[in-house]
């Protein structure tokens, strides 16, 4: 089973996808599909959610659970038994031991073996740079007006041909 997100992001069952973009970007691409929930989905956070309280409130059937530690969301992971697993990234819950982020990121692929897994996070950090590496696809957004300085910035000024854009 694969969906659309987005039109540039599509999850694939079987697949440990990463999401990196503005949290607008996520809360519209649930609202405006609804019609996932006729699907099992879990949405895990941490400590706190940029997400949850965004959501259009049509979008009901979503089994939220809070993550206070590595360990409680590898616990999590691995009790699933959902179609479509969201995952909200908290890196205050690695802070005490980031020798777990291996663990983690093998328990998010497992549970990909079963279902749709989406990492959600608003900005990178080297905690999930590390998880980034098990992942099967990575999307990362940039705000357009961050990228557009960036592309006129490193555009050559004397020049009216194309421009390459940096890595980001």
């Amino acid at each position: 089973m694969d969906f659309e997100l987005h039109k540039a992001v599509t999850l694939t069952r079987g697949a440990f996808s990463l999401l990196i973009a503005p949290p607008e970007m996520l809360v519209e691409a649930l609202s405006t599909h609804l019609e996932l929930q006729r699907y099992r989905i879990l949405y895990v956070c941490g400590n706190h959610s940029h997400i949850l309280g965004r959501l259009d409130r049509r979008f009901t059937d979503l089994e939220v659970r809070r993550a206070f530690t590595a360990f409680q969301m590898m616990t999590i992971l691995g009790e699933a038994s959902h179609t479509i697993t969201i995952i909200e990234h908290d890196p205050t819950i690695y802070e005490d031991d980031g020798v777990i982020l291996a663990y983690m990121a093998k328990a998010m692929e497992e549970a990909a073996r079963d279902a749709i897994v989406l990492l959600y996070a608003p900005r990178s950090d080297p905690y999930l740079d590390e998880i980034s590496m098990r992942a099967n696809r990575v999307f990362y957004f940039d705000k357009e007006e961050r990228a557009s300085r960036r592309a006129r910035r490193q555009a050559p000024a004397d020049e009216g041909g194309q421009t390459t854009l940096g890595a980001f």
